[in-house]
């Protein structure tokens, strides 16, 4: 070959470095597609360049808004990137998982066969409940790596701890607590009772919430159930009648306690005032009589006995007791007082 061609095996092996070699290689397999040799040496070795940046330039990927990259680098996770556009050394080097982690997803556990118990839950008084939930459920962005790789099937587990978890709680509750006032306390429980396992799993899912959607009896015993249901429904109406019965009795007890404590009271301060009446009075005739004690006496003494003889019958009888005299003074009080005709 002459000395001036780039792609001798003499002149080759003076150049220091490989370059040459790695482009002698791309050139005899160039070589083999038709029309390769058109291209002359030196536009071969433009083109490997090209070749090479865009070897370079494939590592670009878009993430898109709702996802994250979980980048692999000889198949073991190194990093995770968020959205936008990113770089990864090109394949074989570095390998990017796209996984999808806004969306919320739905297992819904239901027990579709009523006849067989053994798919009941049993609730804390003995009782068969045939429990139908749903559990929301999404990839936390911050342990996608989590999600991919510690878990073969993260639903099947999600599922099989969700209906553990729920059968505890069921199992420590009353079956009417469950089906009626309790719910939302037996929600956040199960909620906070499946994320604390799986954040123990290292699973990387995040539990939205969990919502209980049908609380019922095993059809066998289900007309029971409801005949009972009736009755303590009847049970709850009676007790409120009594309820309210009693606060009206206890209402009217009160209005009638209260009245009479206020008589009481308007009879103690009647009583109160004519005392201090009668006190004040005493203490004005008193003074009096120490001014003038034969007087006052006379006066207080003929004050009594009108008030003594004013309302019955006078017989009077004089010294002598020769004739006895009635003396009316009772009906001629009466007629003057009666209006003139």
């Amino acid at each position: 070959m002459s000395s001036n061609n780039p792609w001798d095996d003499d002149n080759s092996s003076k150049t220091k470095g490989g370059s040459s070699d790695f482009f002698k290689e791309i050139r005899s397999e160039f070589d083999k597609f038709p029309g390769s040799n058109r291209l002359k040496p030196g536009e071969f070795k433009g083109l490997g360049v090209v070749l090479i940046i865009l070897y370079f330039l494939s590592g670009v990927c878009q993430i898109q808004h709702d996802e994250c990259g979980v980048v692999l680098r000889f198949g073991k996770w190194v990093r995770t990137v968020g959205p936008g556009l990113q770089y990864v050394l090109p394949y074989p080097f570095e390998d990017v998982l796209y996984q999808r982690v806004t969306r919320v997803n739905q297992i819904d556990i239901s027990n579709s066969n009523q006849n067989n118990e053994e798919s009941l839950m049993l609730t804390g008084d003995s009782n068969l409940a045939n429990i139908s939930f749903s559990v929301l459920w999404k990839i936390r962005k911050e342990s996608v790596e989590d999600f991919l790789f510690n878990a073969k099937r993260p639903e099947v587990t999600v599922r099989a701890v969700a209906e553990s978890v729920m059968r505890d709680i069921v199992g420590q509750n009353l079956f009417t607590y469950v089906q009626t006032e309790g719910r939302a306390d037996i929600q956040n429980k199960a909620k906070d009772s499946l994320q604390s396992i799986m954040d123990e799993y290292k699973m990387g899912i995040e539990i939205v919430r969990v919502e209980l959607q049908r609380v019922e009896p095993p059809s066998s015993v289900i007309d029971s159930f409801r005949d009972v249901e009736r009755a303590q429904a009847e049970q709850q109406s009676e007790k409120n009648k009594a309820e309210a019965y009693d606060r009206d009795t206890r209402a009217r007890t009160r209005g009638l306690v209260a009245e009479k404590l206020n008589h009481g009271e308007a009879q103690k301060q009647a009583i109160i005032a004519k005392a201090k009446g009668d006190v004040a009075r005493f203490l004005s005739t008193y003074s009096q009589y120490k001014l003038a004690p034969d007087i006052v006496t006379k006066r207080l003494y003929l004050d009594t006995m009108k008030n003594v003889y004013k309302n019955v019958n006078k017989i009077i009888v004089d010294g002598d007791a020769k004739a006895i005299s009635h003396l009316p003074l009772s009906e001629i009080i009466k007629k003057s007082e009666e209006p003139a005709q």
